[in-house]
């Protein structure tokens, strides 16, 4: 038994999955973990140190913009 990792377009995913059925293919997909970027993770400390900003309604954001 040999194992491959094929990357498939979302939209045809369904599709190669029936047609690998049809062939027996047994098929498991692989989770991919992402992970923050640096600029995420810059804005999710700043909320840990209390620096976020709060607002009472969705106006009062847009406002602020």
């Amino acid at each position: 038994m040999q194992t491959m990792e094929i990357k498939v377009p979302d939209h045809k995913t369904q599709q190669v999955k029936a047609f690998l059925k049809e062939l027996g293919v047994t098929v498991k997909e692989k989770k991919i973990k992402s992970t923050p970027n640096a600029d995420t993770i810059a804005a999710m400390n700043e909320l840990k140190a209390g620096k976020g900003k709060k607002f009472k309604n969705v106006a009062e954001l847009f406002g602020s913009i």
